[in-house]
């Protein structure tokens, strides 16, 4: 379990926000082609992106290495196919989502092995995305200014492992 006081400083970060608001994270429909979702892979910053339905619920993640997959041939790269077919044959379903009351804990949890974690309403409306990126840059800064904080004490490999 994550301390009160350490749940405390890595939350408080001047005013910035954990979560990144929807209307600032790139987003696929999953109706779009391949080759829009090329386009926009191209273009943004992450390796992944969410896929949202028409009513702005989350329904998958897509990749570029995902697109590049669903269109290997045998022996070439199937270019012809990206207008044929949808983001949604090709996304992954298992998508990491919590709501905005989920513990850091698990979040933290979480982005071990997803670079990050949507956020949804209870019905599935996509609210935004927590980054790996931005718990990492608040858990550097609190290791580095902890001392700051509180007075710690050198501890014996000993007095650790008890």
């Amino acid at each position: 379990m994550i301390s009160h006081e350490v749940q405390s400083m890595l939350l408080h970060d001047d005013g910035v926000e954990l979560m990144v608001p929807s209307e600032n994270v790139a987003n696929l429909n999953c109706n779009n082609h391949l080759y829009h979702a090329l386009l926009v892979l191209s273009q943004v910053k992450y390796n992944s992106i969410p896929v949202l339905d028409n009513d702005s619920k989350i329904r998958g993640i897509i990749s570029m290495p995902m697109i590049i997959k669903a269109l290997m041939g045998v022996d070439s790269i199937r270019f012809d196919e990206m207008e044929k077919i949808k983001v949604e044959d090709v996304m992954d379903k298992d998508v990491p989502t919590i709501d905005s009351s989920e513990e850091l804990e698990v979040i933290m949890r979480l982005l071990i092995n997803h670079s990050f974690v949507c956020v949804a309403e209870e019905d599935g409306t996509f609210k935004g995305i927590i980054t790996r990126k931005e718990i990492l840059g608040r858990v550097n800064h609190l290791v580095h200014e902890v001392h700051h904080h509180y007075e710690l004490k050198d501890l014996t490999l000993t007095e650790l492992s008890n």
